[in-house]
């Protein structure tokens, strides 16, 4: 969001909104006179998007694919997206509807993921798992959709090729933390690839999550163990 420099009364798209946190804090910005839409491919989390505590009156809900719903030329000023690029089907005919959909000018901003390798958050759980996880499952676990855009050569290709200028492709880390101990271990246990197996295969969960307590007792401290994250935050312009 602070890439994207926004500035009152400017319209928005947020691309793979989610449950309506970013599109709150996207009509912040542009204030009472600005237009957010919150575009989501997941029709439950549209409807939960709607009922967002304190969601402003500038905010509306559209439920598509941004890759082939129909956008308005020059219709918004920015495009946000917080994990939401990586998943098209055609990644190119997304970035050139995208691109058409802004005005002259126009920026887009998007945070991804670099690859799996660099990504603690999820590789790390997996990993510690790993022994008591047969091979199979370990090893189809990873979404690969999620990491498609970690090499920033073929990224900046993609975006180039739709028009896009002045493409600037920034590495950022973060650590994550949960809280405490325990509160890390459920985290990692629902969510990522480790989560993915034990939400269809349960049974797994109790040597598994023995193994990762193991694991990340080792990098527990004040606040809890942390885990990296490897981000790349991507911004570009429209001529």
């Amino acid at each position: 969001m602070q890439t994207l420099g926004l500035a009152e009364g400017q319209r928005v798209l947020d691309v793979g909104c989610g449950v309506g946190g970013t599109p709150k804090d996207l009509a912040q910005a542009v204030g009472s006179s600005g237009w957010v839409v919150g575009l989501e491919l997941l029709p439950d989390a549209v409807e939960a998007a709607k009922h967002t505590a304190g969601l402003p009156a500038n905010v509306a809900f559209e439920c598509g694919d941004a890759q082939t719903l129909p956008l308005d030329p020059g219709a918004f000023d920015a495009i946000f997206s917080r994990f939401g690029m990586m998943f098209f089907a055609q990644p190119a005919d997304a970035m050139n509807n995208l691109r058409q959909a802004l005005r002259p000018g126009g920026r887009i901003s998007f945070v991804c993921w670099r690859a799996l390798s660099e990504n603690e958050l999820d590789s790390f759980p997996l990993d510690a798992a790993a022994p008591h996880l047969p091979a199979g499952l370990v090893s189809l676990a990873p979404n690969a959709a999620a990491f498609s855009f970690s090499d920033p050569d073929g990224l900046l290709g993609l975006m180039t090729a739709a028009g896009f200028e002045a493409i600037e492709i920034t590495a950022h880390d973060e650590v994550v933390r949960s809280g405490d101990l325990a509160s890390m271990v459920d985290v990692c246990s629902r969510v990522g690839a480790l989560g993915a197996i034990l939400r269809e295969h349960p049974h797994l969960a109790p040597d598994a999550t023995s193994a990762l307590t193991k694991a990340l007792s080792a990098r527990d401290g004040p606040g809890g163990p942390g885990l990296r994250a490897a981000t790349w935050v991507v911004s570009a312009r429209v001529g």
